[in-house]
């Protein structure tokens, strides 16, 4: 406990006395406050950030680690070629070019899977939006202004948080489905292809209904029947939701935007990964044909690909480097896990 005297430290500012303010205690407890609460939120704010980097690390090590994957992949088949005639070269374009073909087709199959998947992502978007919420606001302020002695009120402000409740619910069950649907596709995609997907982390939106118990409890005192009479008064009623309803806003968004940026990490390591193999088939079909046109074109591809390799590898160093200056920061963690991830 630190005594201090708001009065004199007040008093002492406003006449710049500092052995009054000394003497308040005031500045004792501005330090203890700096190194307590300050320094604690820097020390959530760091691990927040550190966090984020690791994800972040991973990521990228996931996108490198493919692109080295396919030329390596590229290397051994053109290395094979040496010494091939050109009806050996011809017969592995035609194979590529079906790799590719079937590779398309499995195009409507994945696009069939997510559009499941977003006509589920649709109801919770529904569940969560702001529709949703200005509808329950609507019907509470309904029951609010019913006339007469507000005996019900009570009962219709724990039905409004009940239904709140029930959607969030709802909307776990729903990322749930959808989680395990990612989890089937993306185990799939990587047997049929050599992927590297990994579903993300579901949402997890108990955390919102323990926030919507905080903010039920905090607005009950107003409900209670020494408030019978305050809200019979339209105006008092209105300023209750519109109170109400910027707390519950602040829990929506937040559970919101944690479901938009779950889908958007799983979106962006499916188009990343289906966009760098239509990209490799390209780049296998252009080296053959270079081999077609000039009998030193085999050599100068395989040249060619372990210099993309060697720039990979720095391109990975300088990521392991980069990252790793990020997070060797005072009260930093390092991840111990390495770079990149073995597909």
């Amino acid at each position: 406990m630190i005594p201090v005297s708001a009065q004199k430290g007040l008093v002492a500012k406003v006449n710049n006395d500092k052995a009054l303010l000394e003497a308040s205690q005031l500045p004792v407890l501005e330090r203890a406050l700096g190194h307590g609460v300050m320094g604690q939120r820097q020390k959530i704010l760091r691990a927040a950030v550190a966090t984020g980097i690791g994800e972040l690390r991973v990521e990228a090590g996931r996108a490198v680690n493919i692109r080295r994957r396919d030329l390596a992949e590229q290397m051994l088949e053109l290395k094979g070629l040496r010494g091939k005639n050109m009806s050996v070269i011809k017969h592995m374009r035609s194979r590529i070019e079906q790799e590719q073909a079937d590779f398309d087709v499995s195009g409507a199959r994945i696009h069939a899977v997510r559009s499941v998947h977003l006509k589920l992502l649709r109801d919770m978007f529904t569940l969560l939006g702001t529709q949703t919420l200005k509808a329950e606001m609507a019907e509470l302020t309904t029951a609010l202004r019913q006339p007469g002695i507000k005996l019900g009120v009570r009962k219709a402000y724990g039905q409004t948080f009940e239904r709140l409740r029930a959607g969030l619910q709802k909307a776990q069950a729903i990322s749930g489905e959808i989680q395990s649907m990612l989890t089937g596709t993306f185990r799939q995609l990587n047997a049929e292809y050599g992927f590297s997907l990994q579903a993300p982390r579901e949402p997890v939106l108990a955390r919102y209904e323990r926030d919507l118990d905080l903010v039920e409890r905090s607005h009950n005192q107003y409900m209670g029947v020494a408030n019978t009479f305050r809200l019979a008064q339209p105006e008092f009623a209105d300023r209750l939701v519109r109170a109400l309803a910027t707390r519950l806003r602040v829990v929506y968004e937040s559970a919101l935007g944690e479901v938009e940026l779950w889908n958007k990490s799983a979106a962006a390591q499916l188009d990343a990964q289906l966009r760098e193999r239509r990209r490799n088939f390209g780049r296998r079909i252009e080296a053959i044909e270079r081999i077609q046109q000039a009998a030193t074109g085999l050599d100068d591809r395989i040249a060619e690909i372990a210099t993309q390799e060697a720039a990979i590898d720095q391109l990975d160093a300088k990521l392991t480097e980069l990252t790793g200056h990020l997070l060797d920061t005072p009260g930093g963690h390092k991840p111990a896990e390495p770079l990149l991830q073995t597909a």
